[in-house]
C-alpha cells in the first residue's frame, strides 16, 4: 500500500521541481528536444565509436599534431576501432589537443573516428 502511494508523490514532486526549472527557460516541445540532441551527438560523436584509455605517451610532435602513445588493447562499443595493446601514433584533432603533454607523461585519451580516420580527440594527464 506505501509503495502505491509513494510513486505517485515522488513523480508529482519531479513534475514540480522540473517545473520550477523550466519556468526560467521557455518550454520546449519534444521535436525541438530531439533535434537539440541530435545536433550534440553530430557535434560530439557517436559514443559508441569512442574508445577510453589510459597510456603513456612516448612523444609528442606539436608540428604535426600527433602523439605516440603505448596503449592497452582496445575496443569501441560498435567495433568500429579494434586494437591489441601496442606502440602507436594518433593524430589529434586540432594542435591545442596536446598543449602540456609531454613524453613520459601518464595520460588518458579519448579516440575516435574523425574524418575517416582514427584521431585524438581528448587527452589529459593523469595526476
Amino acid at each position: 500500500m506505501m509503495r502505491k502511494l509513494l510513486l505517485p508523490l515522488a513523480l508529482l514532486g519531479l513534475g514540480v521541481v522540473c517545473g520550477e526549472a523550466s519556468a526560467a527557460e521557455a518550454p520546449i516541445d519534444g521535436f525541438e528536444w530531439l533535434s537539440r540532441m541530435e545536433r550534440l551527438q553530430a557535434e560530439r560523436g557517436d559514443p559508441a565509436r569512442h574508445v577510453h584509455f589510459d597510456a603513456r605517451v612516448e612523444s609528442v610532435d606539436p608540428g604535426s599534431g600527433s602523439v605516440t602513445m603505448v596503449h592497452p588493447e582496445m575496443r569501441s562499443g560498435d567495433g568500429s576501432i579494434a586494437m591489441p595493446r601496442m606502440h602507436m601514433t594518433f593524430h589529434a584533432i586540432s594542435f591545442s589537443k596536446l598543449r602540456g603533454i609531454a613524453a613520459g607523461d601518464p595520460v588518458h585519451a579519448v579516440i575516435g573516428r574523425h574524418k575517416g580516420a582514427i584521431m585524438v580527440t581528448q587527452v589529459r594527464k593523469l595526476r
